[in-house]
């Protein structure tokens, strides 16, 4: 009987200090939910097949994460950041195939679009910061930079996001296989290093696939510019890149935004990026034009005009009208799209 009444006891005793440490614990590293809904209605025609699409904006698709961090002392703090994205008919894979002149087409497939852009762990202290897990090379956003305050349907690679999948015409080529803006290595699982010193800050990371990325952004007032470079050596097949961007925003509200990247891969590919802008209040417009040679088969090239308004904080509206054009393809008809949309962040 001693025994048998004895267990619980000893069970209940140490239970108790369990159950006082447990909200410590819990406590120890804060955590945030956030994240987004981005969804367009677009009109599309190359200059075969046309139609009116529902779609989640790819430009910066719906996603949510989880974000958290927590004080070490000694001026030592450590984090984590897990995120998801989690799309409905991405605009970057809308075919012209699926397009349907008589109503709203453009489905994708039933299913959803799933993938984990950010699982990681970082450290934060006086020797900068550090960085392990699934995250963003350090090369990535070398690109960019951009002020104009139109870049969630207006920047450097939009072409690929809204109409990556759309084929010139009958040419057998789409925008995803002629254009990019060389934008680094994205994201992978890697171990990223970060100094800031003062208004220069500068990143290195070595990740998956004998992944190696370098990049420098500097800031000053209204003014920013970065450059990346980067080499992947993955399966064997090599290359090496480079990328740089800057972007002025004027107290007029008048903006300025460049861009330019390549790699090595057969022909010396290279993409160049102008925008022009304009900020009043809660609203921005901005025009821009790219082109990317020796990608493909041909050169291609884009125009389009944006306009963004922030209703409240986190309700964004957005239009835009683009053109996609490919030269020196038989059969290459050009891509325009008019699209319109909304952001809303939590």
């Amino acid at each position: 009987m001693k025994t048998s009444n004895s267990a619980p006891v000893r069970t209940t005793g140490l239970l108790i200090p369990a159950l006082v440490l447990l909200p410590c614990a819990a406590q120890a590293v804060e955590v945030s939910v956030s994240g987004q809904v981005n969804r367009l209605l677009m009109s599309v025609d190359n200059g075969v097949e046309s139609g009116v699409v529902h779609a989640d904006n790819s430009v910066s698709g719906t996603r949510w994460r989880f974000a958290g961090n927590g004080d070490l002392g000694n001026g030592m703090t450590a984090g984590l950041l897990y995120e998801n994205q989690l799309q409905s008919n991405p605009s970057n894979q809308i075919e012209a195939s699926t397009l349907d002149s008589d109503g709203i087409g453009g489905n994708v497939g039933s299913g959803d679009y799933f993938s984990l852009r950010q699982a990681n762990a970082w450290f934060k202290g006086n020797f900068g910061k550090v960085t392990i897990g699934q995250g963003s090379g350090a090369s990535d956003g070398s690109a960019e930079i951009d002020l104009s305050g139109t870049n969630v349907i207006q920047y450097s690679a939009a072409g690929n996001d809204l109409l990556g999948s759309m084929e010139f015409g009958n040419s057998g080529v789409k925008v995803g296989d002629v254009r990019s803006n060389f934008d680094g290595l994205s994201r992978s699982d890697n171990l990223r290093y970060d100094a800031a010193l003062d208004r220069l800050r500068l990143a290195a990371s070595i990740g998956n696939g004998d992944k190696i990325e370098a990049a420098a952004l500097y800031e000053i007032d209204n003014f920013k510019i970065g450059v990346g470079l980067w080499d992947e050596q993955d399966s064997g097949a090599g290359r090496s890149g480079n990328a740089i961007s800057a972007s002025w925003l004027g107290d007029s509200g008048f903006n300025v935004t460049a861009a330019t990247g390549g790699d090595d891969r057969d022909g010396d590919p290279r993409n160049t990026y102008l925008k022009l802008g304009y900020k009043s209040g809660d609203h921005a417009y901005a025009i821009d034009w790219s082109e990317t040679t020796d990608l493909g088969p041909g050169d291609a090239s884009s125009y389009s005009v944006a306009w963004v308004g922030l209703m409240m904080q986190g309700v964004e509206l957005y239009a835009t009208y683009r053109v996609e054009s490919l030269d020196k393809v038989a059969n290459a008809e050009d891509i325009s799209a008019l699209a319109g949309g909304a952001r809303i962040k939590f």
